[in-house]
């Protein structure tokens, strides 16, 4: 009978870690409501969600930036997407997975970058809504500065590519004429 028992368990604990880690959804740890403007020929607003599972790890951001300075924008890509899910942006129906989540304190309160691994929208130049996607920007950024409470302002680059250099070491080249900014975040209560 106990070897049994034995058996059973050791059966139980094998599927159970046998469920792939990325099937068992991490608890969100931060969600911001951030309200979006085009200004351009015409102004245009809209608010996405934005939730946070967690930041990226040391050992991920060391890989990602490893990638950009010795693969360029084809490594940045590949290290990036290799990452693990850090949170989602979601906007109506459609969602894009962050695999790219920073924060710094500042005097204010912190500084917040999040990357997606494919674009959020691609803007053109005012004369069509949607423009045709252009090689090589693959990904979406998104800063913003939030102050103790959580609530602040940032930008995005809906569609951007990311270069080796800066002062920051990294250089956000964005695809949109017009600028795109966050006129308001608010950090939701958990």
């Amino acid at each position: 009978m106990r070897a049994h028992t034995f058996v059973l368990a050791a059966l139980s604990l094998s599927a159970a870690l046998s469920i792939p880690m990325q099937a068992q959804a991490p608890p969100v740890l931060e969600t911001y409501t951030a309200t979006l403007q085009v200004n351009g020929p015409t102004t245009a607003t809209t608010t996405v969600q934005i939730a946070l599972n967690r930041y990226t790890s040391d050992a991920d951001r060391d890989a990602v930036q490893k990638g950009l300075k010795h693969g360029g924008y084809p490594g940045f890509l590949t290290a990036l997407r290799n990452n693990y899910k850090a949170g989602t942006v979601a906007h109506g129906d459609r969602t894009w997975t962050i695999r790219w989540a920073s924060a710094k304190t500042t005097p204010q309160g912190k500084a917040i970058v999040l990357i997606t691994d494919q674009p959020i929208h691609f803007l053109g130049n005012g004369s069509t809504a949607e423009p045709k996607p252009r090689a090589g920007y693959e990904v979406a950024v998104i800063q913003m500065e939030l102050d103790g409470t959580g609530a602040g302002k940032g930008t995005l680059a809906a569609a951007a590519k990311v270069k080796a250099g800066g002062d920051q070491g990294v250089i956000v080249d964005d695809y949109g004429d017009e600028r795109i900014e966050i006129v308001k975040v608010v950090r939701e209560k958990s």
